[in-house]
């Protein structure tokens, strides 16, 4: 009995041990106590030999995205930084940033870019990010500030000089005359063009989304905004061509399925609008939806039968039909009432 509770209590002792070994390399390891680290707290018990300096832990990292170990890869990343001799942390942190982004960190992602631009305030693609961040928050002037700056820096890189400055206002032809390559920042671009068009500047919209495209002809987000530029200035004809080319790379694509539909709205080509809706939402919401855009252009009798059949589509559900059809009469009654 005797040695068998020796036995137990060496047991018992020996977790403790351990149990305090964890804790106490958890507690004293400087990526664990990062502000950037957020992944699983028991990674460094892996007993793996540490990088012995700041490109093999680079190269770690990178091998750790490749494998799908962000845990792994933020863990290396963070290491990467750490050494007193580092010269590449602008593109550690925003490597770091960027598998928080891919997690739904915001804040930690936002952090992280901003102190890769604290290393290199003209990192094109941190300054990008930021760009994205800001513009998805409806901040669109301090994403398009981004933007700029991003696409300043490429000028530089290009060998353009370096103190220019380039500013929302700046003329349609300074855009076109900017210089690019394939490593040019296609996303600043298209980020640009975006906001262009929220502004209603549509020719300069047109510009910027000219320039993503010859980066990367065969970018969706390029090809669909560029034919939305063209539809919102009228362009029609080259509006289908860009979204339908949008379309054979990516026939789901929901943006450019919509944006097909409005284009042959305008063609007056309601059939072949709602077709296009039925290929992603229900037969009432593509039906209500040809119903509602012929009312907003003016065809109010056109639109009646197409809401009607949406509501008989769903009844019990589609009161947004109901609220369309009722105003579609009362426009008739009013358009009848004037004649």
């Amino acid at each position: 009995m005797t040695h068998s509770i020796r036995i137990s209590a060496w047991c018992a002792g020996l977790l403790l041990l351990l149990s305090g070994c964890a804790q106490t390399q958890t507690s004293n390891d400087p990526v664990l106590n990062s502000e950037y680290y957020d992944g699983d707290p028991m990674l460094n018990l892996m007993g793996d030999t540490p990088p012995a300096n700041e490109q093999e832990a680079q190269g770690r990292g990178m091998q750790a995205l490749l494998d799908g170990n962000l845990d792994l890869a933020l863990y290396e990343y963070i290491r990467a930084v750490q050494f007193l001799d580092a010269t590449e942390q602008a593109d550690s942190f925003y490597q770091i940033g960027s598998i928080h982004q891919i997690r739904d960190n915001t804040d930690l992602a936002e952090r992280a870019f901003r102190q890769s631009l604290a290393y290199d305030p003209k990192y094109i693609a941190s300054l990008e990010k930021l760009g994205i961040l800001e513009s998805k928050r409806g901040k669109t002037a301090q994403g398009a500030q981004y933007f700029l700056e991003a696409l300043s820096a490429d000028q530089h890189r290009l060998g353009e000089n370096p103190n220019t400055s380039l500013t929302r206002n700046m003329p349609v032809s300074t855009i076109r005359n900017l210089k690019f390559d394939a490593q040019s920042p296609i996303g600043s671009y298209i980020g640009l063009g975006v906001i262009s068009d929220i502004d209603r500047d549509h020719d300069r919209a047109k510009a910027y989304l000219e320039h993503a495209l010859e980066i990367n002809p065969n970018s969706v987000r390029a090809l669909v905004n560029l034919g939305y530029s063209n539809y919102m200035d009228g362009n029609y004809e080259l509006a289908a061509h860009l979204t339908q080319a949008a379309l054979r790379l990516q026939p789901s694509h929901a943006k450019a399925l919509n944006n097909m539909a409005l284009i042959y709205l305008a063609q007056n080509r309601p059939g072949l609008a709602l077709s296009t809706f039925q290929r992603h939402m229900t037969e009432a919401e593509a039906l209500n939806n040809v119903g509602y855009f012929l009312l907003i252009q003016g065809k109010p009798d056109q639109a009646v039968p197409y809401l009607q059949q949406a509501i008989s589509a769903d009844p019990a559900y589609y009161k947004t039909a109901h609220d369309n059809l009722e105003r579609a009469l009362a426009e008739m009654r009013a358009q009848g009432s004037g004649s």
